[in-house]
């Protein structure tokens, strides 16, 4: 009968080889006494102790290989939630930007409106209304942390 080899991937083919130790053993020592035969199925034994031995440090290494691959993984996916984390705040801050560049605008025409009216002679409720918009859009500017430029170049000049 060919002999197998104990690399083999099937786990059968490794049952059929030991098997196999086995048998030639015991058919080479059937016609001695009893003891040459209890040596016989120690030694059995003990290559199938060592087979065993060698197949488990395989495998361990086959483990620990996979455990390594996965901390690999798991630290690329944290990286990779950090950097889409980062893109994701950045690009909230650019919007926000272009959205308060715009309500800037709007905040520029209101000014320029109640200009308009305090030269003129209007009444003193419409001019009131709109400072009070005024009044509340600087409040939302200051609650976003916008400040006016100038002013502050006024103040540090």
């Amino acid at each position: 009968m060919p002999e197998k080899t104990k690399d083999s991937d099937d786990g059968a083919n490794n049952e059929v080889t030991e098997n196999e130790v086995l048998n030639r053993d015991t058919e080479s020592n059937t016609g001695d006494d009893g003891a040459n035969n209890e040596v016989t199925e120690n030694e059995v034994l003990k290559r199938e102790i060592e087979f065993l031995k060698d197949e488990l440090e395989k495998e361990k290494d086959l483990s620990e290989k996979n455990l390594s691959k996965l901390r690999y993984l798991m630290a690329d996916f944290d990286n990779y939630r950090k950097q889409m984390q980062k893109q994701m705040e950045s690009k909230i801050e650019e919007n926000r930007g272009q959205l308060f560049m715009k309500i800037l605008k709007i905040y520029d025409d209101c000014l320029l409106a109640l200009e308009t009216l305090k030269n003129g002679q209007y009444d003193s409720t419409v001019v009131g209304g709109i400072q009070g918009i005024m009044t509340n859009f600087e409040g939302f500017m200051k609650d976003e942390g916008l400040v006016e430029i100038m002013n502050w170049l006024q103040i540090t000049q």
